[in-house]
């Protein structure tokens, strides 16, 4: 008997479909004399530490660091049961072929389960990227040993010993040094983990203390004879100035130099000017790409405040229970071949499914036979974009959110059967006193599939940058722009320069966190990090130099919050104390992606066979002992007293962070205060109470704020002013209004 080893149920069946004549036998499929059977992703995990040592189930300094090598594997039990399945059918095998995924953790998820079990039996490879019944046939045509894949499969678990080992023993080391000061927070560290807090601890810093700076915008308002411009905004044709190279400005090439502006503006203003370039192109935007799993997260989070965990579990029920999408864990935006084939049965379904969802004349537009940039084999990695599959689901059945996010990917699917929007984008350049400006204008002429999306941001988003941005200005200053020739002569009417303050990158909303996951690299510094961070990536559509996967980065920001790491403030990730001062006590090493770039580039050397897996270990486990002495928790704001605890239950939250540290403020009767500083607010001004809406709006706002609705005893109103800041010191006050 020949036993195929799915990485999933759905390949599985796939491979199923391929060799034909399939009886399913519950956990598996009879094809004549093959058999194929699954996995559940995992089925296998690596013990607990008390596995190792049952004295390891107490958390004791002495102990450190922990012992987990050699590693060792148990079922997992949720899967206990199809574990059996598979062990089963090994035994009675003759022959084995690894159908994992064609991917570094899908060589080690299958080679576990025989490692595991022992089996001395032959084993093949075979590689399919896709749920593609035909390609499926042609890959098993293409068998090869699976001792070809050994140093993939060792470097993998590597990476996943290394990720125990490590996050084991820093997080007891971390946990029990807070104890002994009174912690009682679990201080997790992971290589991923801590990284990510490290970027919204990072963020909220930056913008916390971020000193605005002046930038000098020049603008320019230009008469050409002849011309009748009553259709343009003050009569003039609106233009900004063409900075030069040899400006004075910062690295987004803006004006920093006032004088310089201004001079510009002195020389510029009234002097004759020139048409020098004028241009009207007929331009298209393609439809966004289908979502990636990343994508659709970042989608659901800002369009409907579905957090990425809860999109990741909703798609698994769309999976599993409605099979209304293809594979949901999918980091690729890209489409293959079948699955243009497949076009015509799959808009059926979509139309059918969510009858009555889309305007009549976007369905009438589709077009089944248009192959959009969507459909390139070329990008496909081991998975394709998540797209609906040709089954009409009953919506009726699905959950709010379900039916909301179906409807999502759906709408991006049908898009790539739209035509693309098209418009005009006219150009003109004036010189006046030696000087440029610009200015342009665009119109719709085609609205294409954004009948059925709206247009936005997401491929600028997702550093696809095909969309062209942009909105239209109206015919007016279209039209004035197209009648425009080279040389048309006139004046320059009026030079503007503006002074604008430099703003901080925004905090982080989840939606933005997971985008920037995606390319972390951007904010290192050591060239050589950089480079191997991005050259991990390199294979891998939509990343750049990321950490993390798109099915993991979800379910570590919540376990960061869950642990009181962050919290939410009206979407905005905001660090708490704890994890503010726990980044600034870990090593630099722990907060940074360094640590991926260099595993990065060992667990290369393992692959390709220059190194072993038990080397890199062994080095690792060197390097956590050196950590482990030296671990600092002085400066760790550690968990409140139990009373805080007790009232944080209790009492409801202001939505807004406290103003000196960042942590959550709880409101009780007679007081508004911080769970984890000094910052207290008396709500009572003359005798009348603030609401819960007022206080969250003086602290939001960070500066005085007006009160109405007072009454004086004469019955006349008054308002009175609630002062954020102390006058006298510019701090921020912890009392306010002042106590007698």
């Amino acid at each position: 008997m020949r036993l195929f080893i799915a990485e999933k149920k759905g390949l599985g069946e796939v491979i199923a479909l391929a060799l034909g004549n399939g009886v399913n036998r519950g956990g598996y499929i009879e094809c004549g004399t093959d058999v194929v059977t699954w996995g559940s992703g995992h089925l296998l995990e690596l013990v607990k530490p008390e596995s190792h040592n049952p004295a390891y189930e107490k958390w004791n300094e002495a102990d450190l660091p922990l012992k987990l090598r050699p590693h060792r594997y148990q079922p997992i039990e949720r899967t206990a049961g199809q574990f059996k399945t598979v062990a089963a059918l090994i035994e009675k095998a003759s022959e084995i072929v690894h159908a994992g995924d064609p991917d570094a953790e899908g060589q080690l998820l299958i080679d576990e389960i025989l490692t595991y079990t022992g089996t001395k039996k032959p084993v093949k490879r075979v590689l399919i990227n896709d749920l593609n019944t035909e390609k499926a046939r042609q890959a098993l045509t293409q068998l090869r040993d699976n001792s070809e894949f050994y140093g993939l499969s060792q470097s993998a678990l590597a990476r996943s010993v290394g990720d125990q080992l490590f996050g084991f023993n820093m997080t007891r080391g971390y946990t029990l040094a807070a104890r002994k000061k009174g912690g009682k927070d679990v201080l997790s560290v992971g290589r991923v983990q801590t990284p990510i807090l490290g970027l919204i601890v990072h963020r909220y810093e930056a913008f916390k203390n971020h000193a605005a700076a002046f930038y000098y915008a020049v603008s320019a308002g230009f008469m050409i004879n002849g011309f009748d411009l009553t259709r343009c905004d003050g009569g003039e044709i609106p233009a900004r100035f063409s900075v030069p190279d040899d400006a004075p400005t910062d690295d987004k090439k803006r004006i920093i130099d006032k004088h310089y502006a201004d001079y510009i503006a002195s020389t510029t203003q009234h002097q004759p000017a020139t048409v020098t370039q004028a241009q009207t192109e007929p331009k298209a935007s393609p439809a966004p790409l289908p979502f990636s799993l990343l994508d659709l997260q970042v989608h659901m989070s800002r369009e409907h405040g579905l957090p990425a965990e809860k999109t990741l579990a909703v798609t698994q029920s769309l999976r599993d229970n409605f099979k209304a999408i293809t594979y949901n864990r999918s980091d690729c935006r890209y489409l293959n071949n079948e699955q243009f084939n497949d076009a015509p049965q799959t808009i059926a379904a979509v139309s059918a499914a969510l009858s009555g969802t889309f305007p009549p004349q976007v369905l009438a537009d589709l077009d089944s036979n248009k192959k959009s940039r969507a459909f390139n084999e070329g990008k496909v990695g081991a998975h394709t974009a998540i797209i609906p599959t040709g089954t009409a689901p009953d919506t009726a059945k699905m959950s709010q959110d379900e039916r909301a996010v179906y409807t999502a990917i759906a709408t991006q699917y049908l898009a790539q059967f739209l035509p693309e929007k098209t418009y005009l984008a006219a150009s003109v350049s004036f010189c006046a006193a030696g000087n440029t400006f610009t200015a342009s204008a665009r119109k719709t002429t085609g609205m294409g599939w954004t009948a059925l999306l709206q247009e936005s941001d997401i491929d600028a988003e997702s550093g696809d940058g095909e969309s062209e941005p942009g909105k239209d200005n109206g015919d007016g200053l279209f039209s004035i722009l197209t009648a425009l020739s080279v040389n048309d002569a006139g004046t320059c009417k009026t030079v503007t320069v503006k002074a604008e303050k430099t703003k901080p990158l925004p905090l982080y909303t989840e939606a933005t966190l997971l985008r920037d996951l995606q390319r972390v690299a951007k904010y290192v510094k050591d060239p050589r990090i950089k480079a191997l961070l991005v050259s991990r990536d390199k294979d891998t559509e939509g990343e750049n130099g990321g950490i993390g996967t798109p099915a993991t980065r979800a379910e570590m920001l919540k376990t960061l919050l869950n642990r009181n790491f962050y919290t939410v403030e009206k979407k905005k990730l905001i660090p708490t104390e704890l994890g503010i001062s726990f980044i600034h006590a870990l090593p630099s090493i722990a907060t940074e992606p360094d640590m991926t770039a260099l595993w990065h580039e060992q667990q290369q050397q393992i692959e390709k066979g220059k190194m072993t897996s038990d080397a890199f270990l062994d080095e690792l486990e060197i390097f956590i002992a050196e950590q482990l002495q030296h671990v600092d928790v002085s400066a760790v704001s550690v968990t409140a007293s139990d009373k805080d605890k007790s009232e944080k239950s209790q009492f409801e939250r202001l939505n807004a962070p406290c103003p000196s540290c960042g942590s959550s403020i709880i409101v009780t009767p007679k007081i508004f205060r911080c769970t984890q500083c000094d910052f207290k607010i008396w709500p009572t001004i003359a005798g009348k109470n603030l609401t819960k809406n007022q206080v969250e709006t003086i602290i939001s706002k960070g500066k005085s704020a007006e009160i109405k609705g007072f009454t004086s005893k004469a019955g006349k109103p008054f308002s009175a002013f609630v002062v954020l800041k102390d006058k006298a010191t510019g701090q921020t006050a912890f009392e306010f209004p002042p106590r007698k």
